[in-house]
């Protein structure tokens, strides 16, 4: 005895795998898909660099301005920013700022901006919280 139905298995199926590859609703789909994992992704790497920046430049403008603050004077942010520039001569530019805004989100930092000087500049110096 056979069974006729043993070779119809799948003809009846509405999709194929080509049908599915060719969908252009499903196409998009797929593609948002993976937009999102690289964003994510990408997304990952760079809190990776951003906390790696961290923890390699925040211990020389910490013991930057420990060095100001044991000396009993102000600790000017310009003034710490070219020292770091000195201290760690290979960093990337807006690495003293990033690193400073971390420090300052972490509670580690304090930085009070003065009174409008000459000509309207701004300046401002820097506390420590911590330690």
């Amino acid at each position: 005895m056979t069974n006729p139905n043993a070779f119809t298995f799948g003809a009846q199926e509405t999709t194929n795998w080509w049908a599915d590859r060719m969908d252009p609703q499903k196409e998009a789909e797929r593609q948002a898909k993976r937009e999102a994992i690289e964003a994510d992704q990408r997304r990952m790497v760079e809190d990776y660099h951003r906390q790696e920046a961290v923890n390699y430049a925040s211990p020389a403008i910490i013991s930057t301005i420990q060095t100001y603050l044991a000396k009993g004077e102000m600790a000017d942010t310009n003034t710490v920013a070219s020292e770091f520039a000195q201290a760690l001569p290979d960093a990337a530019p807006g690495l003293f700022r990033q690193v400073l805004d971390d420090l300052k989100v972490q509670g580690k930092v304090y930085e009070v901006q003065n009174a409008p000087g000459l000509m309207g500049m701004r300046s401002s110096h820097l506390y420590l919280l911590e330690g």
